[in-house]
């Protein structure tokens, strides 16, 4: 997984700017929006925001988003699944709950590109 998340973390990086920011100041406009578990802790580039929430599970992150207000970034980068099979092994339950977060995502950021990591 480390090996993974470095990966991701340097094509994040070159697709940027190389700037390493994983707490964007207000008045920056945040192009990109990685949401997820702790897994996605230290990824980060210029123009993202990372918003994780250790131990959270897809069920959880799916009525976190419908609560908030959340600004209309171009891209949405929601990682889940993990901490699902830790409790459950049913894949269908798993991945309904998934279906409903995203279903929720799309109407609360309509004109936004969602992208969907799941382990």
């Amino acid at each position: 997984m480390k090996a993974r998340n470095r990966e991701l973390e340097s094509k994040l990086l070159m697709a940027g700017t190389g700037v390493r920011n994983t707490m964007p100041t207000k008045q920056n406009v945040s192009k990109f929006i990685v949401v997820g578990d702790s897994i996605v802790r230290k990824v980060g580039a210029e123009h993202m925001k990372v918003e994780f929430f250790p131990g959270i599970k897809t069920e959880q992150l799916h009525r976190m988003m419908g609560k908030r207000d959340l600004v209309n970034p171009d891209t949405v980068i929601i990682h889940v699944g993990t901490n699902d099979f830790t409790t459950t092994r049913n894949l269908d339950i798993v991945m309904g709950e998934v279906y409903a977060l995203v279903c929720t995502a799309k109407k609360k950021l309509p004109n936004c590109r969602l992208v969907l990591v799941e382990c």
